[in-house]
């Protein structure tokens, strides 16, 4: 009986060491901000860099408010030793909060890649004038910032050569297709918000601002945004995928990934990134189940959806599409994510 004793005293106290000692199985990544000069923005902007680290700089939260939760960082760390691949990431649905895709660039840092985002100016609901050009800002927005990391004399020693991926959502995956080959037609995108069939995510926004796509400059869409340092480019939710030019699609040399939140009778028609796999050859299409186009933000806290509610705001922003949390559709997506990076950037 006394050997018992000890035995669970000894157990309750290892369960309670472990309890505190690490409240998830998950290490913070490291997380700084540096600002860049990109080609055809008035001021600068600031790029988001995750990345491994071994500890050090000051614990801090990314994101949380009381909708959203928060993601653990240690600010200004030390980057690990070592080269490590490096992933773009861009997101386009995040115009009033962009941190809130701290979730899967936390996620990537912690298993060995850095990721660098940029934050392209915010966008008020007076702005839709300037909005008609972010389908070719924001990828000379990533390109500009793997500019500045090759360009950095710290920076560059922890880069793995010729390993570099971009991933996107929405917009930021239209991002994510220009910069693999994918080029926009000015007529289809002139057309997204002709008539009743509009299916521009923006259509609602530009016609309050009496946009007409018409009578907007787009010469812009005649210069590709081909990258050649990427290697790998995955699309979540990419908006515009039907306006690009089928050519273009078929000479992407890389593989890319497209995926959607949810099913094919959730999906918003101009989110459907289905018909683009053939198109593109080597392309692969994946659904991620009980999720929509609202899981790709930051987990909700448990007072969200009331809190958006009450102040007017759709509360679906932290509703997904099942029985799932958006905890587990996260998980689910991140691996992916993270398998298909690390299956083509670890062959370079």
């Amino acid at each position: 009986m006394k050997f018992n004793y000890r035995f669970i005293i000894v157990l309750i106290l290892s369960v309670l060491f472990v309890a505190c000692s690490s409240p998830n199985n998950t290490p913070a990544a490291g997380l700084r901000t540096i600002e860049i000069a990109a080609p055809n923005r008035a001021t600068p902007i600031s790029i988001s860099l995750w990345y491994p680290t071994t500890g050090g700089g000051s614990r801090t939260e990314v994101g949380g408010n009381k909708v959203f939760q928060g993601v653990p960082a240690h600010q200004d760390a030390d980057i690990a030793a070592g080269e490590f691949p490096v992933v773009l990431l861009a997101h386009g649905g995040l115009r009033a909060n962009p941190t809130m895709s701290g979730w899967i660039a936390s996620y990537l840092a912690t298993r060995g890649f850095i990721v660098a985002q940029p934050h392209p100016p915010q966008l008020g609901p007076d702005d839709a004038p300037a909005a008609v050009a972010e389908p070719w800002l924001r990828p000379a927005d990533l390109s500009a910032t793997l500019d500045t990391l090759e360009q950095d004399a710290v920076l560059n020693t922890h880069i793995k050569a010729d390993s570099i991926g971009v991933v996107g959502f929405l917009l930021g995956g239209t991002s994510a297709l220009t910069l693999a080959g994918a080029e926009i037609d000015p007529a289809g995108y002139a057309q997204l918000c002709d008539g009743e069939a509009a299916i521009g995510l923006d259509c609602a926004w530009f016609a309050k601002n009496s946009i007409d796509l018409h009578e907007a400059n787009l010469s812009s869409l005649q210069h590709p945004a081909y990258d050649s340092r990427i290697k790998v480019a995955i699309a979540i939710d990419p908006e515009l995928s039907t306006v690009f030019t089928p050519t273009s699609l078929s000479h992407i040399s890389i593989p890319v990934t497209l995926i959607n939140l949810g099913g094919p009778d959730t999906l918003l028609p101009g989110l459907n990134a289905s018909a683009l796999e053939g198109l593109i050859d080597d392309a692969s299409y994946e659904t991620v189940p009980d999720a929509t186009q609202f899981s790709s933000f930051s987990e909700c806290t448990s007072k969200g959806a009331f809190i958006l509610q009450s102040e007017g705001e759709s509360e679906a922003i932290c509703t997904d599409g099942g029985q799932r949390s958006r905890a587990e559709i996260h998980q689910q997506l991140a691996e992916m994510i993270e398998s298909t990076l690390a299956q083509t950037l670890s062959n370079h």
